[in-house]
């Protein structure tokens, strides 16, 4: 039960920022069937299946699990649900995650420099490595005992890897992104890996997106689901 309530905040934390983004106006909304394989430092595993769907102007991140098991989960303003035989198991209370996502970022054409240009990050440093350009952005000064650096990579003008540090400088967060699919214009990762260090100590989730559907107009109620009345 641990494992799992850790990986569905990991999953709903996928390319979480620690800063609010402004709004863009390209694209709506986006669907994709996914699946993620997770590996704890102790060599616990799972494996987990079915289709996401998200609108930008609905604000709700909806996963429809179709394996180990069928369940929904919800990431609604400020909430996480999950539920199962129309029954809420589990509601838990966090900041806002929506925007933060790779969807919002991809619908809103943020992903390329994974939303910082928008935040009170400064980019303080650019280099070449090869075929990357390497992006060093710094957080407020006011925020630096809390907040690190954080290191964007683009390579053919597609984001390719972020890494995230402690205000010592101290890796705590890898991310890569891999596999780039163009839909109608819009391009999306298809393969996220990311690697969770706490100290010295990796864990690795490896998420892949399939069936990537753009702006479609069935489906609605997919998109949104009616949290007012669901009580433990």
């Amino acid at each position: 039960m641990i494992l799992r309530q850790r990986f569905i905040l990991l999953l709903l934390l996928t390319v979480l920022l620690p800063l609010s983004l402004c709004k863009g106006q390209q694209y709506s909304r986006i669907r994709a069937d996914f699946s993620v394989k997770v590996k704890t430092p102790s060599g616990g595993q799972s494996l987990t299946m079915g289709q996401v769907f998200y609108d930008r102007n609905l604000k709700q991140l909806i996963y429809y699990l179709s394996f180990p098991g069928k369940e929904i989960w919800i990431t609604s303003d400020t909430m996480v649900y999950q539920i199962r035989n129309e029954k809420l198991i589990s509601k838990t209370a966090t900041f806002s995650l929506t925007d933060f996502t790779v969807f919002h970022l991809a619908l809103n054409s943020h992903l390329q420099d994974f939303g910082l240009k928008n935040t009170t990050y400064k980019a303080e440093q650019v280099k070449r490595e090869n075929n990357l350009v390497i992006t060093t952005w710094r957080p407020p000064e006011k925020a630096r005992e809390k907040l690190g650096n954080i290191l964007v990579s683009v390579k053919n003008k597609q984001l390719f890897g972020v890494i995230f540090q402690d205000p010592k400088g101290i890796v705590i967060r890898k991310q890569f992104f891999e596999e780039y699919q163009v839909i109608n214009g819009l391009s999306f990762p298809g393969k996220i890996i990311e690697i969770n260090i706490t100290n010295g100590i990796e864990s690795y989730q490896v998420t892949t997106y399939k069936n990537v559907v753009v702006d479609e107009m069935e489906n609605d109620s997919k998109y949104f689901y009616n949290t007012s009345g669901l009580r433990l």
